[in-house]
């Protein structure tokens, strides 16, 4: 069994040298604390940026669906965007054949399923 004064001697022995151990851990826990700080600061910076430029996009979507709207109906007389008018009625016509194809399977869907009920 160890003695009371041999422990005294041992703590005194290695008393500065866990001191030390203790003030570097802390400087380094401190160090490590601020860079964590500064991370979080730096990707908040960043989710916030990808916000603003997600609300631009967002508004670009609605400028360009009411310039839209104005350029097919004739509100808007503007050079500039007749190759977006010709663009804008030829994709109109693509979707609305779409449209109609898509009516016609879902019709003929719908009385091969009554046929068969039968």
């Amino acid at each position: 069994m160890v003695k009371k004064t041999d422990l005294d001697k041992l703590m005194k022995k290695y008393q500065p040298v866990v001191k030390k151990t203790g003030e570097q851990l802390a400087k380094a826990v401190k160090i490590a604390e601020d860079d964590i700080s500064k991370m979080y600061k730096v990707a908040q910076a960043h989710v916030e940026i990808q916000m603003k430029n997600l609300q631009k996009e967002k508004l670009y979507h609605e400028l360009g669906k009411y310039v839209a709207g104005k350029l097919a109906k004739g509100e808007f007389d503007v050079p500039e965007l007749e190759k977006y008018k010709k663009q804008l009625f030829r994709i109109d016509s693509e979707g609305a054949k779409v449209k109609k194809k898509l009516s016609r399977i879902n019709i003929a869907g719908k009385s091969k399923k009554t046929s068969k009920k039968k």
